[in-house]
């Protein structure tokens, strides 16, 4: 596992833009997509283009089919068959890329249908403040106090001071997340740490796995 201490300089080394308002964009469509319930999803043997697009009409936003990403995909699998109730416009996109083995990756403001290593490529570099997280928090829990019975040779009670609660460090929540998140860590995605924080280069999908277990961690802090 390689770990590599840089400054927030490394941001323009790699060339990586930050989220900033493309991030916001993304995340827009995402909960349009999450929150847009569709009450029937009834397709027989339609085109995936169509099914695609009247996903997006749905739910009220944009998404494009890389072409030449489709037309490596088999013909029997362009064609959709598929009736749904009550689901989320999310997870019906998700059903129909799933059949015709594409992903979803985000480009120029608006959610894009392609290859895994188009999607891959997609790689976006984002900074996280885990200092709560491994900030050493001063505790002094008090001791344990027990009654010595009538039997016990020495007198006077038993006292047991607790074993103080080992602080998370940054190095190793850098190995928790390659280790439960997958990704290609050290070579696609890479995780840098930089006066405390962590610079993560991964694709969104990543990402959202990397910041749900950094809330566990503060969960559990």
């Amino acid at each position: 596992m390689k770990r590599f201490v840089a400054a927030v300089a490394l941001l323009a080394a790699l060339g990586m833009p930050a989220l900033a308002d493309d991030d916001s964009t993304y995340k827009k469509i995402e909960s349009q997509l999450e929150s847009t319930t569709l009450d029937k999803v009834a397709y027989e043997e339609a085109d995936v283009e169509t099914v695609i697009k009247d996903i997006a009409q749905k739910a009220r936003v944009t998404i494009v089919i890389d072409k030449k990403a489709l037309e490596g995909v088999d013909e029997d699998d362009k064609k959709i068959t598929l009736e749904l109730a009550d689901i989320k416009a999310m997870s019906a996109l998700n059903i129909v890329i799933e059949q015709i083995k594409l992903h979803k990756s985000f480009k120029n403001g608006v959610l894009y249908i392609t290859t895994e290593e188009k999607a891959e490529e997609a790689s976006i570099l984002k900074t996280y403040d885990v200092r709560d997280i491994t900030a050493k928090v001063k505790d002094f829990p008090a001791p344990e106090i027990r009654l010595r019975g009538a039997d016990d040779n020495d007198a006077g009670p038993i006292i047991e001071i607790p074993d103080e609660e080992k602080d998370v460090e940054t190095d190793e929540i850098v190995e928790m997340i390659e280790d439960s998140v997958q990704a290609d860590w050290g070579g696609k995605a890479s995780v840098t740490i930089v006066k405390g924080s962590l610079l993560v280069r991964a694709t969104r999908k990543v990402h959202k796995e990397v910041e749900s277990l950094l809330n566990q961690l503060r969960s559990a802090k």
